[in-house]
């Protein structure tokens, strides 16, 4: 039986793998700090659009939350040029910008907040 490997695939296999990977977090999380850099570099390809709207709430993502924010966040605050995130996120990710980014993601465009009511006919998200 032949076994490939993550790391046997080209980088555009890698890459759309990466892309459907859900929660987003969770991916940058797995791939940037880890030690192999080309993996890492393949993640920073990906993260100019950071979507921050996954429940992220629960207990089980509470320590994968704080990896994003301390060690994950700063290192890729350069690259974010798009960012959504529910209300209820802002508080964190102001911190976290104050206190690792100083004080600013240089690239970010674009910023789109969930507000956590939804529309009662469509039950789509309202949006600011």
């Amino acid at each position: 039986m032949n076994v490939v490997e993550l790391l046997d695939l080209p980088d555009e296999l890698i890459l759309f793998i990466m892309n459907k990977v859900t929660p987003q977090v969770l991916l940058l999380c797995s791939m940037i700090g880890i030690g192999n850099n080309r993996l890492e570099q393949l993640a920073f390809d990906i993260c100019h659009s950071i979507d921050l709207t996954f429940d992220y709430l629960q207990a089980s993502y509470h320590l994968l939350m704080k990896r994003f924010y301390s060690n994950v966040l700063p290192r890729i605050s350069h690259n974010i040029q798009s960012l959504t995130i529910n209300l209820s996120n802002i508080s964190s990710i102001k911190t976290c910008v104050e206190n690792h980014c100083n004080g600013t993601l240089p690239n970010l465009t674009h910023l789109k907040i969930m507000l956590d009511a939804k529309r009662s006919k469509t039950g789509i998200s309202y949006t600011i």
